[in-house]
């Protein structure tokens, strides 16, 4: 192997590393984005069960043992700031998803272009399969199941914020909160675009013409 080759190779390996580090910080962060939207949304549609439970929690965290210490702390407690501040971690968590998912596929089109980069340096044949392991040996191999999951996801993800964003703005509107309502939509717009964009990238870029089959 000349030097070129042994430095592109080396290049390789560290960005597979590091595309799957981030690979398995996005999976995490997905997961931890659909319990706290779930939380959310339970929230949002029985406040009525949740709440009690909630001051309840909140009291034995705090150690406020005494039925009056619990019903002033049930008056004051802030229901409406801790609805915004789970907006707030939506958000955040929404374009986490969205960077990491598009740093992930931009580094398989790259890893891919490597490979092709690496394979003439060696001058390997077509007809052989050495470092074509994300590019043509990849997508010539994955069974039809594992292509529908995106779409799996961007439902599941989408229909879960849907039912939370229009929950959270429906409630405050009835209740008359104009100024929550204000903060809902400040909050929720952002959200959406960049769930959109995190499905248009998830469904748009992970094929096979643009992350690199030859």
């Amino acid at each position: 192997m000349s030097e070129k080759a042994e430095i592109i190779a080396n290049h390789y390996q560290q960005t597979f590393d590091l595309t799957y580090k981030i690979w398995a910080l996005r999976n995490r962060s997905f997961i931890l984005l659909l319990v706290v939207i779930a939380i959310a949304t339970v929230l949002t549609y029985r406040p009525s069960d949740t709440q009690p439970l909630l001051v309840a929690w909140v009291a034995k965290l705090l150690d406020i043992g005494t039925p009056a210490e619990k019903e002033k702390l049930a008056q004051g407690f802030p229901y409406a700031l801790l609805q915004s501040l789970f907006l707030s971690v939506v958000f955040f968590l929404v374009f986490n998803l969205y960077h990491r998912t598009q740093f992930i596929l931009r580094s398989y089109a790259y890893l891919g272009a490597i490979e092709s980069e690496i394979r003439t340096e060696l001058d390997i044949s077509d007809s052989q399969v050495a470092f074509t392991r994300e590019s043509n040996f990849y997508w010539t191999r994955r069974p039809f199941l594992m292509g529908s999951v995106k779409f799996v996801y961007v439902l599941l993800l989408g229909g879960l914020l849907g039912a939370f964003l229009l929950g959270r703005i429906w409630s405050d509107f009835t209740a008359m909160s104009y100024l929550l309502v204000f903060v809902d939509l400040a909050i929720a717009i952002p959200i959406i675009l960049y769930f959109f964009g995190y499905a248009n990238c998830t469904l748009r870029f992970d094929s096979a013409d643009v992350l690199g089959e030859e």
